[in-house]
């Protein structure tokens, strides 16, 4: 059995690695995570009843239907938790669709329009900041990269201000249980709620994000080179009238907002919630393109590319790290971790620090999931980091996020702009790094203060 372990381990460090590398081995991911997850779970079945009793299952008297219980108890929930966060972002990405589509976002080119290279720095965060607390980050940077790819000429320039982007955007989603899919595991599973969690994290992010731009403004200098199109094109091609792209902006934003109140008084999955608020704002722009096909919307607006960026590849990635995390959680690999952390650290501080090293070379999707494992929700001790809403999981949010930003392989949203805009490691290592790592710091000081 401990051969088996070994091995199961082995699988799924191997997939981070090549997941990781991505840029370099030019291998899908999704590919890399799906291959990982079922291998694991096939090698698990060569000892599975050893593993059951392992990990204190009931007695089952299913004496040569282990292989049944298994694939009917166990995986089981590994497969409903990760339906659960994909069936949500599934929700909020067609949210967004809709809503570019119709020219709600075309004005964000009107507002950023100004010459002052510093000032369209702090209004590109803040919008970036604000919108990724609504929607997963990814979504919210593969957006205003190409909103901010319209305004700006210079590819210098662009590199900058999509690095930006990217802080931004991981900032925005990681203090509301809505704006990332790691933090959304995190309400999934049970540990935070909507409100404690944010409560607990807005200071320390919004510290992090002001000295970020602080640092990288003075990487700027001079005015921002506007690119020429703006002036024969403000960007607004839609059908609708303002106050109809008005209405379908604060359905879709105070939607999303509703969706944690929608869970406490049903106590139904969030993931219904957002489908609620996506059939709401369809039918509202149903309303408001009567006279027009449905599809047309689709051809007229190329979205994104969304299908390369957030659609199947993600969905198909996800469900692949969840079945190749859970198989590790399974064979008893993590609660021996968790232990051993426990005896000879003990130290929530020191946990965020390992986390978040472990997070800038590793994406930090499955190295959450393997943090939201390591520790089981402590429901009897009510002073500990381990509670509900405790010290534990708003770092392991907090420092997978930073520490993700630390190196663009470390998230999802980094290789999107990385590929976008042609970064380098090199140039990421030496230019933003430092400042991440500076951010990363201050928001833990205050982290600390106010978690004393």
């Amino acid at each position: 059995m401990l051969l088996t372990t070994i091995i199961i381990v082995a699988i799924v460090l191997f997939g981070c690695v090549m997941m990781s590398s991505v840029q370099i081995s030019n291998i899908n991911r999704a590919a890399v995570a799906m291959f990982c997850g079922v291998s694991a779970w096939v090698v698990y079945m060569l000892h599975g009843s050893d593993f059951l009793s392992l990990m204190g299952y009931p007695d089952y008297n299913l004496i040569g239907q282990e292989k049944d219980f298994i694939a009917q108890h166990v995986i089981v929930k590994y497969i409903n938790e990760a339906c659960q966060v994909i069936l949500f972002l599934i929700a909020t990405n067609t949210i967004v669709e809709i809503m570019s589509n119709n020219g709600v976002f075309d004005s964000l080119l009107r507002w950023l329009r100004t010459r002052n290279s510093r000032n369209f720095l702090w209004s590109l965060s803040i919008l970036t900041f604000a919108m990724s607390a609504n929607v997963d980050n990814l979504t919210t940077v593969v957006l205003m990269m190409t909103i901010m790819g319209q305004v700006v000429a210079s590819h210098r320039q662009r590199v900058i201000y999509a690095c930006v982007i990217l802080i931004s955007a991981i900032l925005g989603g990681s203090f509301t249980v809505i704006g990332d899919m790691t933090s959304l595991m995190l309400w999934v599973h049970g540990v935070v709620t909507p409100s404690a969690y944010a409560g607990g994290l807005i200071l320390p992010v919004l510290t992090s994000l002001v000295v970020f731009n602080l640092l990288i403004s003075r990487m700027l200098v001079g005015n921002v080179e506007v690119s020429s199109i703006l002036g024969r094109y403000d960007g607004d091609d839609s059908w609708l009238r303002p106050w109809q792209k008005v209405v379908l902006l604060v359905l879709g934003i105070a939607g999303l907002w509703s969706i944690p109140t929608f869970h406490t008084v049903t106590k139904l999955p969030p993931f219904l919630g957002a489908l609620c608020v996506l059939a709401l704002i369809w039918l509202v722009e149903s309303l408001y393109n009567f006279k027009r096909s449905g599809n047309m919307l689709f051809i007229q607006h190329k979205y994104l590319r969304n299908t390369e960026f957030i659609g199947m590849r993600l969905i198909l990635y996800f469900l692949g790290v969840s079945l190749a995390v859970g198989a590790v959680v399974e064979c008893g690999a993590l609660s021996y971790v968790g232990e051993q952390l426990t005896t000879h650290i003990h130290n929530v501080y020191a946990y965020g620090a390992i986390i978040g090293a472990i997070s800038s070379v590793i994406d930090n999707i499955p190295f959450v999931m393997v943090g939201l494992n390591l520790f089981e929700q402590d429901t009897v001790n009510a002073g500990t980091d381990f509670v509900q809403n405790g010290t534990y999981w708003q770092l392991l949010s907090y420092c997978s996020a930073m520490g993700g930003s630390l190196l663009f392989v470390g998230t999802m949203s980094g290789h999107a702009v990385a590929e976008v805009e042609r970064i380098s490691l090199a140039w990421y290592m030496h230019h933003i790094m430092p400042r991440v790592l500076l951010a990363w710091a201050a928001g833990m000081a205050v982290f600390y203060i106010t978690h004393l």
